[in-house]
């Protein structure tokens, strides 16, 4: 009975242990209004072998006071500071044997830093990277490795008092890898925030690079790392005071799509701040003293398209209207916003009225010259909405016609990209009573959640009628090719343009193969591109089978309809791919990518099972209203930030329950 009673609370410990905890919404709010983090960049060298060479810097001239002054003074929130770069600690790690040997650890930077950021009110985040070629050389990481890392940030959050954020530079780790890391960081500072590297969608907020930010909007928190996608070092071109109007505009660009932005400072090799860095920092705090209101504790742009004038935050009543584009060519910025009256403008720069709806605002040239960023205020007497898309005429809601929401995923940063979460639809119908749901056997059992007008329901996709999909007669498959491979990360843009004498790779040529399920060796980030023509006599959805290893892509006729990663460490997955097939020829195209497998499988086919299944929701509390919003979520997702796999699903809108 003893035994018995022991093995019970042992797997309550277990249970308990694995529940994810989860920062507290105080520490979410105060990541995202403080907006501004600066990230210390320091002087590592290595030789032609990429070996370190530590001889070549000292920290005789750190200064972790002069660091934080400048944070203070440049209008910084938050300091990013390297807790471990490779195989070198930057704090008082004497257990671990490999840090004896460690030039530097005389100096204790970490908590200098801490000490420095507690006097001054600066909040203080880590940088952590776990090198695979010095710590690790197999994959998956070695338990050893995982529990030294373990030990490691337990360490630096209970010995270091109050750590913001932590933010890991890592290599790919498994699901439960990743989980276990992100737990303890919350258990042993529950306002820790956790960045995306800890990989597998375990993460607080993202470090969003330049090839990721295509000026949309996130459904998770982010953050511009200009210390990677923007380097100081590459736009040394003008002065100072250029550079930094160029990286206010690249700010700006951040913070009105909900983000926020990093700022990196370079180290000398004696642990001085590089001076032109200084001087950077020196002009953004000195327009950040004047405008940050238009900054801090703002809510992204309100409108959904882009502005080439510039572009906007707010706050409550009150838009910023930032003058980071071209001058207009009538010198002027109209906006149709009747739902909204105009109190006042700030009157400095323009000249603003508001008549039928319409505010318009001249603006005189001068506003663009000169090295400073402009900003023009209007407060309105009602607090500023986000601006709805228009609505659409449908009977049937589906991919094509929905507003996507991204968020960004992946095992590792290699294999981040922008997911899609969820779908949005806004639309008109009278009288709505029932949503059918049409699907494939690809979506049975997956749990949707649907907002419709601000009711919540819960869908599970198991108990629909089944039919089969006609197939047009004279639908014809033509050869097959293959193209590849390619270095490349997951991430990729949404379109595709090749044909069978233009290829997605260059120096490549397409390849005829064979249709039936393809094996061959592979290198790690290796991908591979299949095509095949369809010649539909009509309009018609069909249904194929496409397969690939650690992630696919399927394009149809250029444009990307479906793209994910497939289960962490599968080398296969089959799946059914619904597809709206034009009239004429149409294009497919397969992207197969591969992570760290030695050897990856593709098949892409007319698939044999054709079945359909229709499925009804009966709403139960309508209301009489003619523009409806519904919101599609994939409830039974691993992680909230991954691909919600929910392309092949239609929805279609009826008065009368069935």
């Amino acid at each position: 009975m003893k035994i018995r009673i022991l093995s019970i609370f042992s797997l309550l410990l277990i249970y308990i242990n694995s529940i994810p905890a989860k920062v507290s919404e105080n520490a979410l709010r105060t990541w995202h209004d403080n907006k501004l983090a600066m990230k210390i960049i320091l002087p590592i060298q290595k030789d032609s072998k990429d070996a370190l060479l530590t001889g070549k810097f000292n920290y005789d001239r750190f200064n972790a006071d002069s660091i934080v002054a400048l944070a203070v003074k440049s209008g910084m929130r938050t300091i990013i500071a390297p807790a471990k770069i490779d195989n070198i600690y930057f704090y008082n790690n004497l257990t671990d044997n490999s840090a004896r040997h460690n030039p530097i650890i005389t100096r204790d930077i970490i908590k200098e830093l801490s000490e420095a950021c507690s006097k001054n009110n600066i909040q203080l985040g880590l940088y952590f990277h776990i090198s695979d070629k010095q710590d690790n050389k197999e994959y998956p990481a070695s338990k050893k490795l995982h529990e030294n890392t373990k030990k490691q940030i337990s360490k630096l959050l209970t010995e270091y008092g109050k750590i913001a954020e932590f933010d890991f530079d890592m290599e790919a780790k498994t699901p439960k890898e990743s989980e276990e890391l992100y737990t303890l960081i919350h258990k042993l500072q529950p306002d820790c925030m956790v960045s995306n590297n800890a990989g597998n969608g375990f993460y607080d907020f993202c470090n969003v690079l330049k090839f990721h930010f295509d000026k949309e909007f996130l459904e998770c928190n982010w953050r511009y790392d200009s210390s990677l996608s923007f380097p100081t070092s590459s736009i040394e071109i003008d002065n100072a005071q250029s550079d930094a109007k160029r990286i206010i505009q690249k700010m700006t660009d951040a913070i009105s799509y909900g983000g926020g932005f990093i700022f990196g400072i370079h180290l000398e090799n004696n642990g001085q701040i590089r001076m032109y860095d200084k001087e950077i920092m020196n002009s953004i705090g000195e327009w950040l003293k004047k405008n940050g209101n238009a900054i801090y504790q703002t809510k992204r742009t309100p409108f959904l398209q882009d502005f080439d004038w510039g572009t906007v935050t707010r706050k409550d009543s009150t838009l910023y209207f930032i003058l980071s584009g071209k001058y207009p060519k009538d010198g002027r910025i109209k906006l149709y916003m009747p739902e909204y009256e105009l109190k006042k403008a700030d009157g400095k720069l323009a000249t603003c009225i508001q008549k039928n709806g319409l505010v318009d605002i001249a603006i005189p040239a001068s506003a663009y010259k000169g090295k400073n960023v402009n900003i023009l205020t209007l407060e309105f007497k009602q607090n500023i909405e986000e601006q709805q898309p228009e609505s659409i005429r449908a009977i049937t809601l589906k991919r094509n016609n929905a507003v996507p929401s991204y968020s960004l995923f992946g095992f590792d940063f290699g294999t981040t990209y922008k997911s899609t979460v969820k779908y949005s639809w806004y639309f008109e119908q009278i009288m709505l009573k029932q949503l059918e749901f049409i699907y494939t056997s690809q979506e049975l059992g997956k749990k949707l959640e649907i907002n419709l007008d601000g009711k919540i329901y819960t869908v599970t996709l198991n108990n629909g009628k089944q039919s089969q999909l006609p197939v047009a007669n004279g639908t014809v498959w033509g050869k097959q090719y293959i193209c590849g491979p390619e270095q490349k990360i997951f991430h990729a843009p949404q379109t595709i343009n090749t044909d069978i004498n233009n290829t997605p790779i260059k120096n490549h040529t397409w390849k005829e193969t064979r249709t039936e399920k393809q094996s061959f060796k592979v290198d790690i980030n290796d991908t591979y591109y299949v095509m095949q023509n369809i010649d539909s006599p009509r309009e018609q959805y069909i249904i194929i089978e496409a397969g690939a290893g650690s992630g696919i892509e399927i394009y149809i006729n250029g444009n990307s309809i479906m793209k994910h990663l497939n289960t962490y460490g599968c080398d296969f997955r089959m799946e059914k791919v619904l597809v709206r097939l034009k009239k004429g020829n149409n294009q497919i195209v397969m992207r197969v990518y591969n992570r760290f497998e030695k050897n990856t499988n593709y098949i892409l086919r007319p698939s044999k099972d054709l079945t359909i299944y229709k499925q009804e929701l009966t709403l139960q509390d309508t209301d009489k209203k003619k523009l409806h919003k519904l919101t599609l979520r994939n409830a039974s997702s691993t992680s909230s930030h991954a691909d919600a796999e929910l392309s092949n699903l239609r929805i279609k809108l009826r008065r009368i329950a069935l």
